[in-house]
């Protein structure tokens, strides 16, 4: 019988860089390493070719040349936080959300706040400039073959689905390393907590006002330069993926209110930033919560849901002083 592989039989593991590029061997052993999907990842693993053809006195083609290998990896997986121990002491320098360095990778910078707040709890915000950009190394294995990614940087897409978890789907774009068929087993310590549904406990506030929203995203916007060069220590021809811009933003569709109640229109004629707020779970330990400080409707457009009658929006969230377009706060 001939070998049969399954796109299934998957392990994704990561695992934050010291020194951008150098990779970190992630281990699917150890904790936070380990990533738990939704669906099994993709990986986008090329090589661009350049041709020759010409002067063999055929209509042919000899053998091409390779040269730049571009490498990322798509996936996705359910946010929660950690469950909260006896001790009554929830986050802290050892204890952190399992999704903190993923984050880190999409432009954020990660902050454990104890000063006046019981328990400790993470804040993720932009960060200021690309000195400060964080990276990870990434393990790919699929049933039995690994691809190993290095100084990986990318986008987070955060998806609300009404009475479901929320998902964030990641890309992540990265330089290639070792490529081998590998044997690997089961990985280990795995958030086995039950990620909190978007219901009831989660809110969406729009200048403070409850808004009825079934659907809505937000994603980071990042822009990733794979920069090329041709150096030694690159055998990939990219030397570093680079976050060159942001326009974090999203989408959702509201309810049409009165507009005594929830002005719509006029947030949208008047491009007046409003405070967006998503807040998941109201369980300590297991709560998140997404704001945007200066959202801007950019598209509002009436649409249709079963006859009722909802607002198709998209918007942006831009800063309101420095790097504070949005935070994402685990307590």
């Amino acid at each position: 019988m001939s070998d049969v592989f399954l796109t299934r039989r998957q392990i994704l593991a990561q695992r934050i860089e010291t020194t951008y590029g150098t990779y970190s061997d992630p281990n699917p052993a150890s904790s936070y390493q380990a990533i738990r999907l939704v669906d099994p990842f993709v990986g986008d693993f090329g090589q661009n070719m350049v041709e020759v053809s010409g002067g063999t006195l055929s209509r042919g083609r000899t053998r091409p040349i390779a040269t730049v290998r571009p490498a990322g990896v798509t996936f996705r997986t359910y946010v929660h936080g950690i469950t909260s121990p006896a001790s009554g002491i929830i986050y802290s320098a050892t204890a952190k959300p399992p999704l903190g360095d993923l984050f880190r990778a999409c432009g954020m910078q990660e902050t454990l706040e104890t000063v006046g707040y019981a328990g400790g709890r993470y804040r993720y915000q932009q960060t200021a400039d690309p000195s400060s950009d964080n990276s990870i190394s990434i393990l790919c294995h699929e049933d039995g073959f690994d691809h190993q990614l290095r100084g990986c940087r990318g986008n987070v897409n955060f998806i609300y689905l009404n009475a479901t978890p929320v998902i964030a789907e990641f890309n992540l774009r990265g330089i290639i390393g070792t490529e081998a068929a590998t044997v690997r087993a089961a990985p280990t310590n795995m958030p086995t907590i039950v990620p909190p549904r978007w219901i009831g406990s989660g809110s969406v506030l729009v200048e403070s006002l409850h808004a009825v929203v079934a659907n809505a995203n937000f994603q980071t916007g990042n822009t990733v330069y794979e920069q090329p060069a041709s150096i030694a220590d690159s055998s990939a021809g990219i030397i570093q993926c680079v976050i060159t811009d942001r326009v974090p933003g999203g989408s959702m569709d509201p309810e049409v209110t009165n507009a005594s109640t929830l002005d719509f229109f006029n947030q949208w004629r008047a491009t007046s930033g409003a405070i967006l707020q998503l807040q998941t779970n109201v369980t300590t330990g297991n709560r998140f919560t997404l704001t945007a400080s200066q959202m801007i409707i950019k598209t509002l457009a009436r649409g249709d849901a079963s006859g009722l009658r909802i607002f198709n929006t998209d918007f942006e969230a831009y800063e309101r002083n420095v790097d504070d377009a949005f935070n994402l706060i685990f307590d």
